[in-house]
């Protein structure tokens, strides 16, 4: 049975197309020659393929077939333009694009700045997105680390750490990890020789740690294998630069950290402390350094977890483990969900916890994945306005180069040559653009650095490489076809005659096609911009509701300082705590030496200051139901007599500890969050206890936000440092003159101790504005795009209503003849742009109510579909639109009828 002709039709349809678009490359003079010749090749093959293959053999063969027929084709078209695609003719195409760049100096400079600030915020935004999301971390197999938490079925909480009995059991028992390794954050005084102590972040790590992560010292070793060595440190790259000379001589350096010294052994990369930062920064707890606002890492140093010095009931450490081959996140979840089960029964007084595991770049990238994309959308958009702003552009130019066009025609250049002259024009502008783009970008990156937040994570891999360079260029691309097909495609229509005449009839206006053409142009980059602007309406309504938020206390005036005691000098001994004489002669010295400073109103040290999450503990009040409910953690606060008068936070009863002594009555304060879940609003004169000491409730305090003003204020309990001393000192101070504070603070701190680094001198009112800095860099971008993106829609307004008043000048100059009024005229142009601004603002109020939907894990205090934020920006929109259409109105009111019938 033998193949028919009728059932390779499909196929010879598909190769005819396939000539007829490579027909479209060949010279104008050529198509017809050209296509039947291909067209007989294609009969004559099919025949004899019809009647050479029988059944299904013939599929395999037609399919050959085709793709040769495909190739053959293109490449005799390709041939036959061989001239017109020659060097000579690229060459005078570039040339003839430059001087038409010349030419119009005012086109110009509007096309290549309106994409220019399209390229480069793009490629700014692209950067940013680039280093901080798409780029894997700089781990071997990233994929499968994991973050392993405690939780807290009392308080609700899931990003707990652990404790070091926990930990050693999970590594024992868990099967689905490969390694279990663990990290505990910290802050030391580095003295050198010659040099005033400095504070450094440091991180505590078992010994695998390192090994785990799969990071590599650039320079000297990890840690020993032999754990009687314990006074190795491994330092950051940038430590190694700027504190120890940059040199290999550093290897083998000794170093004090708190007074304790240790041997440099090793240099880390800037990289390896990769998402650590942001890691503390989730925690519910024990964030240490991440809470001021650090996201580096010096030093590195041996952890040996020892649970005779970190028992059970104590969580200090973080968990970081990698997955074994072939298993997952959830097994890894289940298995140790079970263990921690087994140890609740094994340690039911302390152990009633749960464990959740986290992808490390869930943890890290998670919580600023969805801002840095909604940020790259937005500026996709922006992108999207310039090019249809250029476009507009474009088609209102290709009506004055009509007559041009034509004189080619005549003279003997096809389609293509056209096209390819266009394209070449195009990307010269593309080229000035892009470099111009490349400028806004590097300015744009730079700045996008110095204002994110603090604990974005690997800000420092932000920049243009080659990897934005290939967005850019890709970009630039796009911008050259713009700049090309757009005029290519317009210019060759109509009639040849009419267009060597003066490219139409003799005053009539452009076609109403183009003219709905350039219209819908304005109402897509109206409906973008509205979309951007009710966003970014939606970010700055609820950061305005974020910083009217009260703290519960005062910022004004008040300046802090931190420090730590180090154990040299102020030794922690347990079996008489709280009493420690060194501890509280430093604190009463202080405060007495602030106290007598001039323009020091009040003076007061505390364990976490009051933007400080602090700890929590667990405790019992005493003469409640014990066969209630287990209560949950509550964070303790220990501060000194007068800190709720530094910081003016209200005392709403009792006193303020003010007479307590290491020696006496267990005293404490609570605020009223406490009073109202623990003490049914009366607190004053109960009991509670925590670290086996019983507390009587003297005053009674309002909340404080030290968890963030987006958050409730937890219920919390104010302990006096003279029964509760803290070698990690918060130093607040209140005055009419912040500047002067900071050195009387430094300057005190040295009197006393001139041996302690004093860190973290700053307003309580930076502090507060840094801690809303994840809210406000978003803010302030989409802001900013939002602002772009109405300007360059407004500015096609402008443009696509100047055009149509200049086309339609003619008709406007008959209307007044015949007795229309200026005032007419001004309406007819407004509603116009009134109209254009109404389908703009409808569609793109639709796509906000769509997109918005994104913003809402953003939003604070506000709805996504807000109704006056919508409102607003819609009025904004139509008002500036109004404005953009003003001058052409008032342009069209002005029209001279005798002189325009006259000159049309």
């Amino acid at each position: 049975r033998s193949c028919s002709v009728r059932q390779s039709e499909p196929l010879v349809r598909l190769a005819s197309r396939i000539v007829a678009a490579a027909a479209w490359l060949a010279p104008r003079a050529n198509r017809t020659d050209f296509r039947r010749e291909w067209d007989a090749e294609l009969a004559w093959s099919a025949q004899k393929g019809a009647a050479s293959f029988p059944g299904k053999e013939a599929a395999p063969f037609f399919a050959l077939f085709v793709a040769r027929r495909a190739l053959g084709a293109f490449v005799h078209a390709l041939w036959l333009r061989k001239e017109q695609w020659s060097l000579d003719m690229l060459w005078q195409d570039l040339k003839y694009g430059a001087r038409t760049l010349l030419a119009r100096p005012a086109f110009t400079a509007v096309a290549v700045a309106t994409f220019a600030l399209g390229i480069g915020a793009n490629t700014a935004i692209f950067s940013m997105v680039d280093g901080v999301v798409l780029r894997p971390p700089p781990f071997e197999d990233p994929d499968r680390l994991v973050v392993v938490w405690e939780t807290d079925r009392d308080s609700g909480t899931r990003f707990e750490p652990a404790s070091v009995p926990d930990f050693l059991d999970f590594r024992e028992r868990a099967a689905t990890m490969r390694d279990l390794e663990a990290v505990l954050p910290g802050e030391a005084n580095l003295d050198l020789e010659g040099r005033d102590p400095a504070r450094i972040t440091l991180i505590r790590a078992t010994a695998g740690a390192l090994g785990l992560l799969g990071v590599r010292p650039i320079l000297g070793r990890g840690f020993s294998d032999d754990p009687a060595v314990s006074n190795e440190v491994v330092v950051s790259e940038s430590l190694w630069r700027a504190a120890l000379g940059g040199t290999p001589d550093a290897i083998g350096a000794t170093v004090r950290l708190d007074e304790t010294s240790a041997v440099v052994v090793g240099v880390l990369a800037e990289d390896a402390d990769y998402g650590l930062a942001q890691m503390l920064g989730a925690a519910d707890y024990g964030r240490s350094f991440a809470d001021r606002g650090a996201s580096r890492v010096d030093a590195w140093v041996r952890l040996d977890p020892d649970p005779t010095v970190f028992p059970r009931a104590t969580h200090p450490i973080f968990m970081l483990g990698r997955l074994r081959d072939g298993v997952g996140v959830a097994a890894a979840q289940a298995e140790l969900a079970g263990i921690a089960a087994e140890l609740e029964v094994d340690y039911p007084e302390n152990n009633a916890r749960g464990v959740h595991v986290q992808s490390l770049e869930e943890v890290v990238v998670g919580p600023v994945r969805t801002p840095l994309l909604l940020l790259l959308a937005a500026v996709g958009m922006v992108l999207l306005i310039a090019c249809v702003n250029v476009a507009s552009l474009l088609l209102a130019r290709g009506t004055a180069r009509t007559r041009e066009v034509a004189i080619r025609t005549a003279l003997g250049g096809g389609r293509a040559r056209l096209m390819g002259q266009f394209l070449v024009e195009g990307a010269v502008y593309a080229a000035v653009a892009a470099l111009a783009g490349l400028g806004v970008a590097a300015l744009g990156v730079a700045l996008l650095r110095g204002a994110a937040p603090a604990d974005l994570p690997a800000v420092h891999r932000v920049g243009i490489d080659l990897r934005v360079l290939g967005v850019t260029l890709g970009v630039s691309a796009m911008v050259a076809l713009i700049f090309g097909l757009v005029p290519a495609f317009q210019a060759d229509t109509g009639d040849l005659g009419a267009r060597l005449q003066g490219a139409a009839p003799r005053g009539a206006t452009a076609s109403r096609g183009r003219r709905r053409l350039r219209a819908g142009l304005v109402v897509a980059e109206l409906a973008l911009a509205v979309a951007i602007a009710t966003g970014a309406g939606l970010l700055v309504r609820s950061f305005r509701a974020v910083t009217s938020v009260d703290p519960g206390f005062d910022t004004t005036g008040v300046v802090k300082a931190e420090l730590q005691l180090p154990t040299s000098r102020y030794p922690r001994d347990f079996s008489v705590w709280p009493n420690w004489p060194p501890f509280h002669g430093f604190q009463d010295a202080l405060l007495a030496e602030l106290a007598s400073a001039p323009g020091v109103a009040s003076a007061a040290t505390a364990g976490p200051h009051p933007l400080a999450p602090g700890f929590t503990n667990s405790f019992v009040i005493e003469g409640r139901d014990p066969t209630a409910p287990p209560l949950p953690e509550i964070p303790v606060r220990p501060v000194s007599a007068a800190y709720f008068e530094t910081v003016g936070l209200p005392i709403v009863q009792g006193t303020t500890m003010a007479s307590a002594r290491p020696d006496g009555p267990g005293v404490a304060v609570v605020n009223r969050a406490a009073e109202e879940a623990y003490f049914d609003g009366a607190a004053l004169g109960r009991r509670l206890q925590f670290w086996g000491v019983s507390r009587e409730i003297v005053g009674v305090v309002g909340n404080e936000a030290f968890r963030g003003v987006d958050q409730a204020p937890p219920p919390a309990v104010y302990v006096p440092t003279a029964q509760a001393p803290q070698w990690n000192i918060s130093v607040l101070v209140s005055g009419d003159d912040p500047a002067a504070l900071a050195g009387i603070l430094r300057s005190s701190i040295q009197t006393i101790d001139p041996g302690l680094a004093v860190f973290g001198v700053e307003p309580l009112e930076r502090t507060l504005a840094g801690t809303l800095s994840r809210r406000r860099f978003p803010m302030l971008l989409m802001t900013l795009l939002a602002s772009l993106a109405l300007t360059l829609a407004l500015i096609g307004v402008h443009g696509v209503l100047s055009y149509t008043v200049e086309q339609r000048r003619r008709e406007m100059g008959i209307r007044l003849a015949l007795g229309a009024r200026p005032g007419d005229l001004l309406r007819l142009v407004l509603g116009e742009g009134l109209r254009l601004a109404a389908l703009g603002i409808g569609l793109g109020l639709l796509a906000a109510w769509a997109l918005t939907r994104v913003l809402s894990a953003l939003l604070f205090g506000v709805q996504p579909g807000d109704p006056l934020t919508f409102g607003a920006v819609a009025s904004l929109v139509v008002v500036a639109a109004l404005v953009a259409a003003a001058v052409p109105a008032f342009r069209a009111s002005r029209v001279d009828p005798a002189r325009t019938l006259q000159t049309s």
